[in-house]
């Protein structure tokens, strides 16, 4: 009986986690078009310049 009491408070607790979630990613939707600055890092090959 504990079980069950025990589980169905550990759905509603992830319920209500993942509702909230949803609910603030919806409500920040204009932020997500926002463009950010990011720093692109030219790959370097280390052993590209010296062969065996």
């Amino acid at each position: 009986m504990i079980q069950i009491f025990l589980n169905s408070l550990v759905a509603a607790l992830i319920a209500s986690a993942f509702l909230t979630t949803a609910i603030s990613a919806l409500s920040s939707g204009d932020r997500s078009l926002a463009k950010v600055p990011a720093r692109v890092r030219k790959q370097r090959h280390p052993n590209s310049d010296r062969r065996s």
